[in-house]
């Protein structure tokens, strides 16, 4: 928690001066004195493209970084559920995509109007959206990143009998039964990560081609199409925002999960009754590292006997 504390202070204050960054390049200023209609404002997709490329490029390299990745175990009746790195992650990730949503919506897309008037207001809102890129840049590639190196994306994909378990797990929740055994990961969580991966993937790509509009020049056609199926991704990401908060603060059984994301840690009891498959690895990892423990000792003992 002390070390989750400045990483989310930090995070607050990097939004701040982005912020203010993006209002003060929001107001208006003459570009020809004398000229009537020329007053602009900077529009931060033209001046300031290269911050893209190197958000992303800075969650690259967090992600390559070697971390030490010790097995779970329970202290003091706790076990970590999400390190710092993943709070990391999560939050950036989490503050990008709300930003992108609220602005990409108040900015107008498919059949929601635009709903702010003025140059000023909308110059705030395109450089707010730049902001939110920035974050979600970051946060996506710092994830893919070292997931990918930690081998931890590989627990997140579904496997089979998934589908069945996630059925089973809500349905249990429902009439009070006994739930399936599950590991660290929810079969809820693996079964909705490929939709995760679709959503973004799209928001993403369209997004890079009409960034790309910014630099080059291309075809009326390709770029109503690109907008037209990035509002696609964008409403497409707006639900999976809903059900997700939904599934984590209304469901009273995910709210360990919630607090987790902020501490870091659940109870061992909450691990016993909801991850039991991953509270077994847990207590056999401990077994493992005891029984190591004895024969190191013994070896040492044995090595201090005099020889007769």
């Amino acid at each position: 928690m002390r070390t989750r504390l400045p990483i989310a202070i930090a995070l607050l204050a990097i939004l701040g001066v982005f912020t203010y960054w993006a209002l003060d390049a929001s107001q208006l200023y003459v570009l020809r004195g004398g000229r009537a209609g020329s007053l602009t404002y900077n529009l931060l997709f033209d001046s300031m493209m290269a911050a893209i490329p190197a958000s992303a490029l800075l969650g690259i390299l967090l992600g390559t970084f070697k971390y030490s990745k010790e097995p779970d175990r329970i202290t003091n009746g706790k076990v970590e559920r999400h390190d710092e790195f993943m709070f990391l992650q999560h939050w950036s990730n989490a503050l990008g995509i709300v930003i992108l949503l609220i602005t990409g919506f108040l900015l107008g897309t498919l059949f929601i109007p635009r709903t702010i008037q003025g140059t000023e207001n909308i110059g705030f809102a395109l450089n707010m959206h730049f902001i939110g890129i920035l974050f979600f840049l970051f946060g996506a590639s710092f994830y893919i990143t070292k997931n990918y190196f930690t081998g931890d994306l590989k627990h997140m994909l579904p496997k089979r009998g998934d589908l069945k378990n996630m059925i089973g797990h809500y349905k249990a929740m429902v009439l009070r039964q006994k739930e399936p055994q599950e590991e660290k990961f929810l079969a809820a969580e693996r079964v909705v990560f490929p939709l995760w991966i679709i959503g973004v993937c799209g928001i993403t790509l369209t997004g890079l081609v009409k960034l790309a509009e910014h630099l080059w020049s291309f075809p009326d056609g390709l770029m109503g199409v690109m907008t037209f199926l990035h509002g696609v991704f964008a409403i497409y990401m707006g639900l999976m925002l809903v059900a997700h908060v939904f599934a984590g603060a209304i469901l009273p059984a995910s709210w360990p999960l919630i607090r987790s994301m902020i501490t870091g840690n659940v109870t061992e009891d909450y691990v016993k009754h909801h991850h039991e498959k991953w509270y077994q690895e847990i207590k056999d990892n401990e077994k493992f590292e005891e029984e190591q423990e004895l024969n190191v000792k013994e070896k040492t003992k044995q090595g201090h006997i005099p020889a007769s």
